[in-house]
């Protein structure tokens, strides 16, 4: 039996069909995204959510063809109520609120939503051997999870344990951050070539903004060490579009984070697809 799951992104939606008989996934599809301008008033906000809604459906229909699924999985980049299966928009996506039961029910089966990086802190749980660790997922923004595993049960901390996280990773006397996300690390080399270039691109000429790289693992080292006095972290998952570029930073990270155990998801972006499949699993 075939269960779809959807990683909603700021600049993607990720599409991935899994197999429970095969355990893993035998199709997937990373559409890009090309947000809107940040205009927010209701009226632009309805008829933007209303155009996602219908775009993200198509998108939907196209990859599955005349394939039946057993249940959805979604990921969304911000509030979401798991109960009900409600997001309720995102900033950075420039979306509103969006019931995805109610709009998914022309598919016929149970539709199931979380937070994204939760979705990926799921989906590395599954791949992992530790009973308890952090998942920072870092793209377009930055996300927080903190897994336990018992022998049958995945649990994610609550809300407010990642509102506290939060709260800590917030630079006392700025509004910046210390682990920022792969679009800020970007954006300061995009301001230094004077152009806008693809994230990716500050790893393709890596050997020249060295300091910007340093830079931001100084920032990040020194925001899990505040998360650590409070919480106690050991490992560390670093999951998201930066896990890709591991062999840039990696190294340095874990010279600086010598007590830590840091790793990369072992399915990397793909993490996010396959935590939103198992997403009945999660319990809290």
């Amino acid at each position: 039996m075939y269960k779809l799951g959807i990683d909603i992104g700021a600049s993607h939606i990720g599409l991935g069909l899994y197999d429970s008989t095969k355990k893993k996934l035998t199709k997937k599809k990373y559409i890009p995204y090309k947000r809107p301008s940040k205009i927010f008033n209701k009226i632009f906000l309805t008829i933007v959510t209303k155009k996602y809604i219908k775009y993200l459906i198509k998108k939907i229909d196209s990859f599955l063809g005349n394939t039946k699924v057993e249940y959805i999985g979604i990921g969304c980049p911000g509030g979401v109520d798991t109960e009900k299966g409600i997001f309720f928009g995102s900033k950075a996506l420039v979306v509103g609120k969006i019931d995805f039961k109610k709009e998914f029910s022309k598919y016929n089966c149970d539709v199931y939503v979380d937070n994204d990086c939760n979705c990926a802190a799921v989906g590395e749980a599954l791949h992992n051997e530790y009973d308890k660790f952090f998942m920072v997922t870092i793209g377009t923004g930055v996300g927080f999870s903190l897994i336990r595993k018992t022998r049958k049960r995945i649990l994610l901390a609550k809300d407010e344990t990642i509102w506290r996280i939060i709260e800590l990773n917030k630079k006392s006397d700025t509004k910046a951050k210390y682990i920022k996300s792969f679009k800020k690390l970007s954006e300061l080399y995009n301001e230094r070539q004077k152009q806008k270039l693809p994230r990716e691109a500050i790893f393709e000429d890596a050997r020249n903004n060295k300091d910007l790289i340093d830079r931001y693992i100084t920032d990040f080292v020194d925001g899990i060490n505040i998360i650590n006095k409070e919480f106690k972290i050991k490992n560390i998952c670093i999951g998201g579009g930066f896990s890709l570029y591991k062999r840039h930073y990696f190294r340095s990270l874990t010279e600086r984070l010598p007590k830590h155990n840091i790793f990369i998801a072992k399915n990397f972006n793909d993490a996010g697809i396959i935590g939103a499949v198992h997403l009945p699993i999660k319990r809290f």
